[in-house]
C-alpha cells in the first residue's frame, strides 16, 4: 500500500461512525483496509453469499437490492458517499440478504471484517455510532415495508424520502444522481407515480425541480404530507 492510499484510508476513517474512534485504534484499523474502485453495474456483494467485508462508500453510488424468483428487482436503499453499504455484514449468520450493485462508478473502502469486529470490542463509542447508523437504516426499511402494504400513500412516501435526503445531505437542494426508475423502485412505486407526485409538489410550491436536482421550498408542508 503506497503512502497516498494510506492517507486516503486514514482520512476516510475520520468520518461517519468512525469519527468516534480513538486515534490509536484508527491507525491500527487503517492497516486492515484497502481501496476498491468499482464501475457502473459492478456487483460488490451478492444476495445469498456467505459473508463479505464491510465497505464504506467513498465516491459513486450503490443500490442495495433483492430479486424475486421471476427476476423482478426491488431496490431497498441507495447508498451515498460516507455511509457503510450494509453494517449488518458484520453479524449476519445465514448469508447476505441483499446484493450491492454500483449505479455510479466510484470507490469503496473495504475493511477486514475480523479487524473491524475487534475494533468494536475495544471501542464502545464506535459500537454506539454503528448502532445508531444501523437504527436509521432500519427505520427506512420499516417505512418501506409500511408503504408496500398500502399504509403510507405515494404522496407520503415521496415527501418522507425528500425530507430524509435533505437531512442526510444537510442541504435543501438534492442531486438526484440516478434515474427516476431507480428512485421509484426504492420507494416501492412506479416511475409514473413518482413523476406525477414530483410535478404535483412543484405545482403546489413545495419543491422546485429540474432534470437533475430538487430543491425543498416548504419543509413543514412536506412533513405534514409525510406524517399524514
Amino acid at each position: 500500500m503506497d503512502n497516498g492510499d494510506l492517507q486516503t484510508i486514514y482520512a476516510a476513517l475520520q468520518a461517519g461512525p468512525f469519527a468516534a474512534m480513538s486515534e490509536a485504534e484508527r491507525q491500527k484499523l487503517a492497516q486492515h483496509a484497502r481501496l476498491q474502485p468499482f464501475s457502473l453495474g459492478t456487483t460488490l456483494f451478492r444476495e445469498g453469499e456467505a459473508t463479505t467485508d464491510p465497505m464504506l462508500l467513498l465516491s459513486g453510488m450503490v443500490k442495495l437490492c433483492r430479486h424475486s424468483a421471476q427476476g423482478k428487482e426491488c431496490v431497498l436503499h441507495l447508498v451515498r458517499p460516507g455511509r457503510l453499504l450494509d453494517a449488518g455484514v458484520l453479524f449476519y449468520e445465514e448469508g447476505l440478504p441483499v446484493s450491492a450493485i454500483g449505479v455510479q462508478a466510484g470507490t469503496v473502502l473495504r475493511i477486514d471484517r475480523k479487524a473491524l469486529l475487534e475494533s468494536l470490542r475495544n471501542e464502545g463509542a464506535l459500537s454506539l455510532a454503528l448502532l445508531n447508523a444501523m437504527s436509521l437504516r432500519q427505520r427506512l426499511f420499516i417505512n418501506k415495508i409500511a408503504g408496500s402494504q398500502g399504509r403510507i400513500s405515494v404522496s407520503g412516501r415521496v415527501a418522507a424520502w425528500l425530507l430524509h435526503r435533505a437531512k442526510m445531505e444537510k442541504s435543501a437542494t438534492l442531486s438526484m444522481g440516478v434515474t427516476q426508475e431507480t428512485l421509484a423502485r426504492q420507494m416501492g412505486i412506479s416511475r409514473e407515480s413518482l413523476s406525477r407526485e414530483l410535478s404535483a409538489l412543484a405545482s403546489a410550491g413545495l419543491i422546485d425541480r429540474d432534470r437533475r436536482r430538487v430543491t425543498l421550498l416548504d419543509a413543514d408542508a412536506l412533513r405534514e404530507r409525510a406524517e399524514a
